[in-house]
């Protein structure tokens, strides 16, 4: 939901890179020349995934469109992208630099986790000629990853937001609301509140997202621990200053975080406790 400049390499040249040293074997009937053989279709295949990226319908793209003629899907992703990208290969490169391509090394799906792992948009697994697609290729953390794992999206609502092709963080749409008993002062309880000028399909997907990767469970963790580490210095504002003091404290820090991210869980945190008379007042804790 965050965005990436897309990547500066073309399909074909990554095809190319990463089936360069492909070897060919009688056992493996001159693989690595068929694969070679096959950077048109992978140019084709890249060309039609931009097209619907930027057309939001990537929902649409059938995997049978996206197959390496009369070579399987396992073995086009093992060869070309295990092999061919993520080792000791041309492809690497091209790997390194998608892997170093968000400035501050959050995932740009959750922005909750650093990066550490490479997601196909389109599974590997069944859009094998996207498979070292740079577009189809987006740096992720872990946690991301694994959820969305081999997952394609069905219908227009269950499209992720992809991060080269969409940009939400302009407009505010994340916000939080705070717990009222005693038991839970300070916790936070994430929600989508999308901009009014959001269609309703993509207000379904945001908050598809957000539900399906946990960023509510995930960030109010986060904004929980946060608030422990800042406990103690509550505690010396609200002494030297009373609530005044506490909240142009909790006020300054949801500006600086939210100038930088208007998405920020941090700030979003900041800017909910800052307007809670009570958190001001010492239910913080």
């Amino acid at each position: 939901m965050w965005p990436l400049d897309p990547p500066p390499f073309s399909a074909r040249g990554s095809w190319e890179a990463c089936t360069s040293l492909s070897r060919d074997t009688t056992a493996n009937k001159n693989l690595g020349t068929r694969l070679r053989a096959a950077a048109d279709t992978a140019e084709k295949a890249a060309e039609a995934f931009r097209a619907a990226a930027q057309s939001r319908t990537l929902h649409n793209l059938k995997a049978k469109n996206f197959k390496i003629d009369d070579i399987c899907d396992k073995q086009v992703a093992e060869t070309v992208y295990k092999n061919g990208m993520t080792r000791n290969s041309p492809g690497r490169a091209i790997y390194d630099a998608l892997m170093d391509a968000p400035e501050d090394e959050l995932c740009p799906l959750c922005r909750h986790s650093d990066v550490t792992e490479l997601d196909h948009v389109l599974p590997k697994s069944t859009y094998p000629a996207l498979c070292v697609a740079p577009e189809n290729l987006v740096p992720v953390c872990g946690f991301c990853n694994s959820t969305k794992n081999d997952r394609a999206p069905e219908n227009a609502e269950d499209v992720l937001l992809h991060p080269y092709f969409e940009d939400t963080g302009t407009a505010n749409w994340l916000d939080a609301t705070l717990a009222t008993s005693a038991l839970d002062a300070g916790r936070l309880t994430y929600f989508v509140s999308p901009p009014a000028d959001w269609d309703s399909t993509l207000t379904a997907r945001v908050r598809r997202q957000f539900t399906f990767l946990e960023l509510g469970r995930r960030y109010s963790v986060k904004a929980n621990q946060h608030l422990r580490g800042i406990h103690h210095h509550l505690v010396e504002q609200l002494r030297s200053g009373r609530k005044a003091a506490v909240r142009a404290h909790l006020t300054d820090m949801a500006t600086s975080h939210l100038v930088a991210d208007p998405n920020s869980w941090t700030g979003v945190a900041y800017r909910t406790w800052a307007a809670n008379d009570d958190f001001c007042e010492g239910r913080f804790w």
